[in-house]
C-alpha cells in the first residue's frame, strides 16, 4: 500500500475474508485504519456445506494455520498484558518523507 501510495483514510480497497480465517491479519489491517470485513455464510446447511467444503479444500493446511494462529495470538497477547500495551498502534507511515 505504501509503495503505491495508498493510505488507509483513502478507502480504495476493502479487504474481506470468512470469519475465523486468518482473524490476526484482518485484525492488523483494521487497527491499521483499513476497512475490513468478515462475512458469515449462512443458509440452508445443503447450500452452505458445498461452500464451505471449497474453502476448505482451498485452505488444506487450515488445521496447521489454526495451530499457528493460536500460538501467535496467545504471543501476542501475553506481550500486551506483560507490556500494559491493552491496544495495538500501528506506526504511522511518514508521508513527508521522499524515497
Amino acid at each position: 500500500m505504501q509503495e503505491y501510495g495508498i493510505k488507509a483514510s483513502d478507502r480504495l480497497i476493502c479487504f474481506g475474508q470468512l470469519l475465523g480465517m486468518c482473524d490476526q491479519i484482518s485484525f492488523s489491517l483494521g487497527q491499521a485504519g483499513y476497512s475490513v470485513y468478515k462475512y458469515v455464510p449462512y443458509g440452508p446447511v445443503e447450500e452452505v456445506l458445498p461452500y464451505l467444503s471449497r474453502r476448505t479444500m482451498e485452505n488444506k493446511g487450515i488445521l496447521a494455520k489454526v495451530k499457528k494462529e493460536k500460538r501467535l495470538l496467545r504471543a501476542e497477547l501475553k506481550r500486551r498484558i506483560l507490556n500494559f500495551e491493552w491496544f495495538y498502534r500501528p506506526p504511522q507511515p511518514n508521508i513527508l518523507s521522499s524515497k
